[in-house]
């Protein structure tokens, strides 16, 4: 789609922010779907706590003696932990993929008169943009987001 109106090195440029477009969203979605498990296990877990433990027990030290007396908790806690630790390690990689992709897209919009350096491909890099937007969101317009 892009044949006319770029040379090959504004096609390299425009698919490398595809690519980080897509590996940022990866992420958005991954980090979103490990939220989303944490705190259906979490909620799952409270309510077992609530409805075995807290509704039986008569004592805080019964309570305490039942919850650390059963060795199933101990997974369950360690793999709350475990989605916990993912989802930073996830919003880590997400931003840190968000970073490279608004630089990318950033240069691209400031450098637009180096890609399209011809007369007659400046007054259609207009195509490529709304294309841009139209096929991935990502906007070439502004440097904002």
């Amino acid at each position: 789609m892009l044949d006319k109106h770029t040379d090959d090195a504004t096609k390299k440029t425009l698919q490398l922010l595809v690519a980080k477009k897509r590996k940022f969203d990866q992420f958005k979605r991954r980090e979103w779907h490990w939220r989303l498990s944490a705190f259906f296990t979490f909620g799952l877990f409270l309510v077992y706590i609530y409805n075995f433990i807290v509704v039986h027990s008569t004592t805080y030290s019964e309570m305490f003696s039942y919850f650390f007396d059963r060795p199933i908790h101990l997974p369950i806690v360690m793999f709350i932990g475990y989605q916990v630790g993912m989802i930073k390690y996830l919003l880590y990689k997400k931003d840190k993929a968000e970073k490279e992709y608004h630089d990318l897209r950033k240069e691209m919009v400031k450098r637009s008169d180096d890609y399209w350096s011809q007369p007659e491909e400046w007054k259609q890099r207009h195509q490529v943009f709304e294309m841009m937007k139209k096929e991935f969101d990502i906007n070439l317009y502004h440097e904002t987001k």
